[in-house]
């Protein structure tokens, strides 16, 4: 009996010093999923830029786009997340701010009100600067482009080896809703045509880039005006089927920018840190590496363009 008691003793007193330690031990938390992928680089081993301090508050980088703007950000294959350089340029920034990114999807001419709504902290989604722009968000450039003419490969004899714009007078193009950066280009290359005695561009608008390309396979427009990288993709992913126009030719030149509503009361901590860690970024050559790995270097810029209609390449 005294043996029993003497083995329940014990077996009290291991227990107790078990849960003693449990309870003096440090809680693991679980750390928060990884993002995808942004690069084959390593990442670094700390972050190199504070995040601002709204976003750090919830962790959460927030960013709006239409999630169609290949080869940028846009869903491979139905796959649900985000993919494309600029999601593997912001993944990357996340990852050195130490917060998460949301997608939230909105089109590309309900960006800056969903800005202004609060719905997302940036825009994204290929935007490019304007002066009416700037006088509503803070822009941080970061890839040099430019609008260019997709048509079908089958049509591309009909235009010589140095076209322009001016070979679409009298045809019908489709462009981006809510781009009024492309509307001025078109206005400039109407007045042109008239001059010249033409019939000028007939312009029909969409509200994604996929969307227009559909309207060319049908042969209900003659063209569709993405940006120069978005045709290079596309033409590379469906072999024989489409083509630009004229010699590299861009219809007008931009830099592409995320955007902050100038009112969001954090609007410039967030600009500021934004092209922060992306000039560490650029300086590290994490920046250069990710643009190698979507083959669009070519679109590369030396230093963010900061609120600027032009970019340094």
């Amino acid at each position: 009996m005294k043996t029993r008691n003497y083995f329940m003793y014990m077996l009290v007193v291991g227990v107790i010093a078990l849960l003693g330690i449990a309870a003096c031990a440090p809680v693991a938390v679980p750390a928060p999923a990884p993002a995808a992928p942004a690069a084959s680089t390593a990442a670094p081993a700390q972050a190199s830029a504070a995040a601002p301090p709204s976003i750090a508050k919830t962790g959460v980088l927030r960013v709006g786009s239409q999630e169609t703007y290949v080869p940028a950000e846009f869903h491979q294959d139905g796959a649900d997340e985000v993919t494309g350089f600029t999601s593997d340029l912001l993944h990357e920034i996340a990852k050195r701010w130490g917060v998460n990114i949301e997608y939230i999807n909105a089109q590309y001419s309900a960006l800056i009100p969903g800005l202004e709504a609060d719905r997302f902290d940036i825009g994204s989604g290929g935007m490019s600067p304007n002066p009416d722009r700037l006088k509503v968000v803070e822009m941080v450039g970061y890839f040099q482009s430019g609008a260019t003419f997709l048509v079908k490969a089958e049509n591309a004899g009909q235009y010589p080896a140095d076209a322009t714009a001016q070979n679409m007078c009298g045809k019908t193009v489709g462009m981006l809703q809510g781009s009024s950066t492309l509307q001025k280009a078109f206005d400039k290359e109407n007045e042109q045509c008239v001059a010249a005695g033409k019939e000028p561009i007939t312009i029909q608008t969409f509200d994604t880039t996929p969307n227009g390309i559909q309207q060319v396979d049908l042969g209900r427009i003659d063209a569709y005006t993405p940006d120069f990288a978005q045709a290079l993709y596309i033409i590379k992913t469906n072999p024989g089927k489409y083509s630009t126009i004229g010699t590299n030719y861009y219809l007008v030149k931009y830099p592409i920018v995320w955007t902050v509503s100038k009112t969001n009361p954090n609007a410039d901590a967030i600009r500021d840190v934004l092209a922060k860690t992306l000039s560490e970024m650029m300086a590290d050559g994490t920046y250069k590496s990710i643009l190698d790995k979507w083959g669009v270097a070519s679109g590369a810029i030396v230093e963010p363009a900061i609120n600027s209609l032009t970019a340094k390449q």
